[in-house]
Order: structure tokens, then sequence, then C-alpha cells
């Protein structure tokens, strides 16, 4: 996550997330930040899970990232992607069985776009990540739904 725009890089799911696959997700980070509008990172922070190795730290250094591994037992050292993750859980995926890879991406990708371009954020005064159009203060009041109306954003037309 980056901090000052809120914005989310979100791989797509694996059933078995080893190094190797770790080490693709490392190579991206910076294409992947780049297709968001954002600089590559210059530090990269996470937890002490084993697939993240010297190896993964040495792939991060060649694309120009700082590797910063948490102390053990710290979730309170990283609570912006700690928040981020509990929301996407208790507003998303808790509600589904996810029928395998594809869908869960599926899933994680109406999130994201719900969380960029619907959902306000009070970090941001109340505004969404990625807003086109000014917000309307008068008009009748529509709505968008998301996942079979999970996910609903209201807003004024025009």
């Amino acid at each position: 996550m980056h901090i000052a725009s809120r914005k989310v890089l979100v791989t797509g799911a694996t059933e078995h997330p080893n190094c190797e696959w770790i080490f693709k997700v490392a190579e991206c980070i910076p294409s992947m930040a780049k297709q968001l509008g954002l600089e590559p990172p210059g530090i990269l922070v996470w937890d002490n899970d084993t697939k993240f190795t010297r190896e993964f730290d040495n792939t991060l250094k060649l694309e120009g990232i700082t590797p910063y591994r948490l102390p053990l037992q710290s979730p309170l050292m990283n609570p912006h992607i700690e928040r981020w993750i509990k929301s996407l859980k208790a507003e998303c995926l808790d509600h589904f069985v996810s029928l395998g890879t594809k869908h869960l991406d599926h899933l994680i990708g109406e999130y994201v776009e719900h969380f960029y371009f619907e959902r306000p954020h009070q970090g941001l005064g109340n505004k969404p990540i990625m807003r086109a159009a000014p917000l309307h203060n008068e008009g009748d009041i529509h709505y968008d739904s998301r996942l079979g109306g999970l996910l609903r954003h209201y807003y004024r037309a025009a």
C-alpha cells in the first residue's frame, strides 16, 4: 500500500505461494506502481513469512527498493495494510466461498475498484481515492452495486 495515496498493489492469487512466486511479485512491483500513477516504492515493508528470503531482498534491491522486514509479532508497525486487509475480509471476502483463484481474483478486483472509485476515505477528506468527476450536492439519489449488492455506492444524479 502506498500510504499517502492509499493505493494498493494487488497481485493475482495463487494456490501455492512459494519463493518463486514471491520473486515474480518483487519484480512486478515497479510496473504495478507505475500503472497506478505512482513512483516505484523506495521502501517495501513486509512481515516475517518464510517465503521472504534473502533472495527476495536481493530482487527488491535490484529493482531499486529498500527491503524492510518487520520485527516478529508487530502488527501495529504496519497498521494501514492491516486495516485494509481487515476491511477486505469484513466487507467482501467473509460473505463468499471462493471457488478458485479466478473467483478470488474477481472478488478482490471488485473490492479494489469499490475502494478506489466509490468508498469515501476519512484520511482523504471523505473522498474516494480516484474520483474523476466532482460530487453533486443536488439531485435524485441513485446507487450502483457490486457483487450482487454487497458493495453499494450512493450518489446524486447530475
